[in-house]
C-alpha cells in the first residue's frame, strides 16, 4: 500500500525533524525519508514502531490473577508466580491461545508496537503429544498477530528439563523438546513458510550445556537471532555454579554463543566479567515484569558502558506499554543508586538513547528491516499527539517520559494503518474472544 506523509515532527538519523516528508511504496518499504515541501501535518510526531523483543504470549491470561500471598508460604517470589503460570498454561488448547494472543497483540498495537518477537514455549498437548500439526501453537500465534497486525518472530524455544538435579514437573510437559533437533527442525519448518523465526533456549537451568552448542551453531548457519534467558534469580546461577562451575553468562560464552546475534533477556545478577562479554550482544530488558516478580535492578548504565545493545520486552504481560518501560529502565536504577539519569551518560542523550532502544535496538535483537524511518526499511511507524492533555507540548522534545498508549493517535506497519481514531478497529471482538476464554478458564 503506497502512502505518504509529513509530521510536523518526526524522529530520524536519531533527532526530532521537523517537516521531513515521508512516502513507502507498494511493498510497505520507505522510500523517502527528508525535508518536505508540502505543508506539514500540525501538533503530532511520528516515530518507528515500537519493536517488543520478549513476549509470553499466554502469560497474558493470569494477568491481575497472582497479585496476592498464599496464607500457607511465609513469602511469594518468581518460583511461587511460575507455578501459578504453569496452571494456567495447562488450561489452554489451540482455540483459547489464539483467542488470548488476539487480545494481546491487538493491545501492542494500539500502544504502537509493530513487531513482537515470540519466546515460544507452549508447544504440546496437556498430556505432551504432539499434536497433527507439530507447530500448531505456534500457527495459532503467528494467525493472531497477522489478524491484529503486528509482525511476528517465533523464538522457537528449546526446553529439556525442570533444571539441574530436579525432577521432572509435570506442569511443564507442554514445553519439552526430547532432543535439541526437534527445536532445529521446528524453526526449519516454519522458515520454509516464510516466517520470521530465530532460535531460543530457555535457560541454564532448562538446556543441558551439551545442547547449546547445536543450538547456537544452528543460528550462526542461518542468520538467526539467538535469545536466552540469562541470570533473572540467583537461584538460577547457583544451579549453575553447582553443574557446571561457572556462571549462566560465563558459561554460554565459552560455548562461544555470545556476539552479535546474541540476546541475553533479563541479565540482571551479573559480575563484571559477564557484563563485558555481555557488551559484545544485546540486553533485553523486561522492567515491568522484573518489578512485578521482584527479580532485580539490570545495572544498565554499567552494561550500555561495556557497548551493549539494548531492546526491551513486555515478557509476562502485566502491562503493555513499552514507553513506561523505557522509563522504568533508569527510574529503577535512581531508586537503587537515590541520583536522577543514572543513564544519562554522555549527559543530555538519554532520551535519544532510549528512543532508539525501544525500536532500533530491538529490530536488530530480531533481525527485523525496521525500528528506523530510513529509506529501504519497512514503513514501520507509530504517530503521536503532542496535543494531548498526557503530552500538551509544542515540540516532542522529553515526550518519552509521559508518553503512553493513549497518547497513540495512529499506527501503520508496512505502510498499512491499523488504528482507527486511535482504537483497533477490532477491540471489542478480541475483548469478546478472551472473556470467552476467562470464563470457561
Amino acid at each position: 500500500m503506497r502512502g505518504t506523509l509529513q509530521p510536523e515532527w518526526c524522529w530520524a538519523q536519531g533527532a526530532w525533524q521537523k517537516d521531513w516528508r515521508l512516502e513507502w511504496d507498494e511493498s510497505g518499504r520507505l522510500t523517502r525519508v527528508g525535508p518536505g515541501e508540502d505543508r506539514s501535518l500540525p501538533g503530532v510526531c511520528l516515530l518507528p514502531g515500537r519493536v517488543n523483543s520478549h513476549s509470553h504470549a499466554f502469560q497474558r491470561c493470569i494477568r491481575g490473577r497472582t497479585e496476592f500471598r498464599h496464607a500457607d508460604r511465609p513469602s511469594d517470589d518468581f518460583w511461587s508466580w511460575r507455578e501459578q503460570m504453569y496452571a494456567a498454561a495447562m488450561r489452554l488448547d489451540p482455540d483459547a491461545l489464539e483467542a488470548v494472543a488476539r487480545l494481546l497483540y491487538l493491545e501492542m498495537a494500539e500502544s504502537g508496537i509493530t513487531t513482537v518477537g515470540e519466546f515460544h514455549y507452549l508447544h504440546h498437548d496437556p498430556a505432551g503429544h504432539r499434536y497433527n500439526d507439530p507447530d500448531e501453537l505456534a500457527h495459532r500465534l503467528l494467525a493472531a498477530a497477522d489478524w491484529a497486525g503486528v509482525k511476528l518472530v517465533v523464538l522457537r524455544c528449546a526446553y529439556a528439563r525442570a533444571g539441574f538435579g530436579q525432577p521432572a514437573n509435570p506442569r511443564q510437559i507442554r514445553f519439552l523438546d526430547r532432543d535439541w533437533e526437534e527445536c532445529v527442525a521446528a524453526v526449519d519448518r516454519l522458515h520454509a513458510e516464510g516466517h520470521a523465526v530465530g532460535i531460543a533456549p530457555h535457560s541454564v537451568r532448562a538446556v543441558p550445556a551439551e545442547w547449546l552448542p547445536f543450538l547456537g551453531e544452528f543460528a550462526r548457519r542461518g542468520n538467526l537471532p539467538l535469545h536466552m534467558h540469562l541470570s533473572e534469580q540467583p537461584a538460577e546461577i547457583d544451579q549453575c555454579l553447582a553443574e557446571h562451575g561457572c556462571r549462566p553468562v560465563e558459561l554460554v560464552d565459552r560455548l562461544g554463543m555470545v556476539d552479535e546475534r546474541f540476546t541475553a533477556v533479563h541479565a540482571i545478577h551479573l559480575e563484571a566479567a559477564e557484563i563485558e562479554a555481555l557488551g559484545r550482544a544485546t540486553v533485553c530488558s523486561c522492567p515491568t515484569t522484573e518489578r512485578n516478580l521482584g527479580d532485580g535492578i539490570v545495572r544498565a548504565e554499567r552494561l550500555r558502558a561495556a557497548g551493549a545493545n539494548f531492546t526491551f520486552g513486555t515478557d509476562s504481560q502485566a502491562q503493555i506499554d513499552l514507553w513506561e518501560d523505557a522509563r522504568q529502565l533508569d527510574y529503577h536504577l535512581r531508586l537503587a543508586d537515590r541520583q536522577r539519569a543514572v543513564l544519562d551518560h554522555p549527559a543530555g542523550q538519554l532520551e535519544g538513547w532510549l528512543l532508539e532502544a525501544g525500536a532500533a535496538g530491538g529490530a536488530a535483537s530480531l533481525r527485523q528491516p525496521c525500528g528506523r524511518l530510513q529509506v529501504g526499511l519497512r514503513a514501520d511507524m507509530v504517530l503521536l499527539d503532542l496535543a494531548h492533555p498526557r503530552l500538551a507540548q509544542a515540540h516532542p522534545a522529553g515526550l518519552l517520559w509521559a508518553a503512553g498508549s493513549e497518547t497513540v493517535r495512529q499506527v501503520w506497519r508496512a505502510g498499512r494503518p491499523l488504528l482507527e481514531d486511535g482504537v483497533h478497529p477490532r477491540r471489542e471482538e478480541a475483548v469478546r474472544g478472551f472473556l470467552q476464554v476467562m470464563q470457561d478458564a
